[in-house]
Order: structure tokens, then sequence, then C-alpha cells
């Protein structure tokens, strides 16, 4: 008998040791969980708390497209981001336009589009290309601390004439939506000044061919001027081209689908809020700008 309860003893005694090794083992591992979960939310709620500010930033502190830092998303609600994509079309001097028509909705004088990208270098805004735009809503990177895409249509030759010295100055990234047809014609970019633009940084990207409503189009069609474009603007920049902003803004299920197809990874349209984390690839929204936009209200 005391045999027995010696052994007893000794089998209670290991059994314990075994349990609080257990469950050692057990709490260290959500230990460690928890303090991964707790650095990456604090990244992501730095990067909004900094976000949420206008106030100035100064240049040391900004981060440039190539130091973005990298975090693992654990889980996708912990994406969240707000970016304003901005767009321009004619960059001329203020015309006695109705402010109803989109002859003045659609034009920026060169005075106040300097001024606009002054504003974004003073209040610390880095510009970012649609590649970075994809990685921020994949979770892939934090991006600057306030991302902003600054966006062109059309193709006209003020952008090259106006924009591009003035971004180049502030060493400010931009995506340009070009229509094919129109280069090298009237007052439209040069492919000599596309390619410049280019190799300068500059983002180029998917405007169509002809600049035609998508939705009116048969399958045949639409799928010739999503794949054409990219073809030309492949060949003339040696980059690839992943992104399309549908003219007109013209798009629906169909278009959306035939524009993935064809490989494209973003389709924007003009819808005057800020892209978040809950917005579609394909239907980025994006916001016109004006003489009379201000940036203060726009952006977060």
């Amino acid at each position: 008998m005391r045999r027995f309860l010696v052994l007893l003893a000794v089998f209670l005694a290991f059994a314990g040791v075994v349990t609080v090794s257990a469950k050692t083992m057990q709490e260290r591992r959500a230990e460690r969980l928890a303090r991964r979960l707790s650095q990456s939310s604090s990244l992501h709620q730095a990067a909004s708390s900094i976000n949420s500010s206008n106030a100035p930033i100064p240049k040391s502190e900004v981060l440039s497209p190539k130091s973005f830092p990298t975090t693992p998303i654990i889980e996708r609600k912990d994406i969240h981001f707000s970016i304003p994509l901005l767009v321009y079309h004619h960059l001329r001097p203020a015309q006695p336009y109705p402010k109803t028509t989109w002859s003045w909705k659609m034009s920026v004088s060169p005075a106040v589009f300097g001024q606009q990208m002054q504003w974004l270098e003073d209040h610390g805004y880095t510009p970012v290309d649609l590649d970075t735009y994809v990685k921020i809503a994949r979770g892939e990177t934090l991006g600057p601390v306030k991302p902003v895409a600054i966006t062109f249509d059309d193709s006209h030759r003020t952008q090259y004439d106006v924009a591009f010295p003035i971004l180049k100055e502030r060493g400010f990234t931009a995506v340009f939506y070009l229509i094919t047809k129109t280069l090298d014609a009237g007052e439209s970019l040069t492919r000599a000044q596309v390619k410049e633009m280019g190799d300068a940084g500059m983002d180029i990207q998917s405007h169509t061919v002809n600049h035609l409503q998508l939705t009116r189009l048969g399958q045949a069609e639409l799928d010739w001027e999503l794949a054409e474009s990219r073809r030309v603007l492949e060949e003339l920049t040696g980059k690839p081209v992943r992104h399309i902003a549908y003219p007109a803004t013209m798009q629906n299920a169909l278009v959306r689908e035939r524009a993935a197809e064809a490989g494209y990874v973003t389709g924007t349209l003009m819808d005057p809020r800020r892209a978040t984390e809950k917005d579609e690839f394909l239907r980025i929204p994006r916001i016109m700008m004006t003489d009379e936009t201000e940036l203060g209200r726009v952006l977060p």
C-alpha cells in the first residue's frame, strides 16, 4: 500500500509538471502572437493618426517612395487608408467659361496648378504612382505618411509644357492617362515627350485608343481599345501598363471584366471623394481639380 501511495504521488507530481509546461508554452505562443498583432496595429494607427493631420511636416520626415516601411498584415481588417487621387485635364490660363460648363470644370490655370503643388509640398504630401497605391491597398506596404496620387487625363500638350517642369522641380511623380490616337497630333503630347516623361519617373498609363464611351462598344471593339492602348504605350515607354482611366468615367460590369482580362489592375473614374480600402481596384474614385478647389478641404 505504501509503495502504491509513493508511485501515485510521483505520478501526480510528474503530471503537474507536464501541465505547467504545456500551459507555459501556450501562454508564450499567445504572448508572441499578441505582440505581433499589437505591433502591426500600432503601425497602422500611427500612420492613420499622422494622415489625419493637415499640419506641415518637415521634409526630413517625409518618406520617399523608395523608402516605404513594410510590415506583415495579419488580417484584412488591419488595412485602413484614405488616399486622395487628384485629376487634372487642361492646364491653361483662366477663360471666361461659365462654371456650369465642362470647359471650366476641366481647366486649371498654370499659376493655380503651381500653387496647388506647392501646397502639397508644404504640407508634407508624397505623390505615389498606381503600383504603390495597389501595394498600400493590399497591405504590402504602409506607404508614405501622407500619400496622394496626382493624375492627368487626355494627353494635352500643356501637361508636358506646364505640369512636367513643376513636378520635376519638386521631385513629384504623377500619373498620365494617355489617348494613344492623339499622340503627335495637334495640341496633344508627342511620343518623344511621353518617352521623356516616362524616363523621368512619370507613370504613363492608358486612357484607351480613341477615348470612346466603353459601355457603348461591342466586346470585340472594347477588347481592342483596351489591349491596343496598352501595346502602344508599353512599346513607347518600355514599362508595364496596368492601369486605366475610363473615358468620360463610363464603365460597367462588362467593361471592368474585360479590363481585368486585358491585364489592367486598376480602373479610375470621377467621384469627388478619397479612395479607401473599401473601393474596388477597378472602380477607384478621383477628385476633379479646378481653379477653386481648396486642397485643405479635399485632402485628409
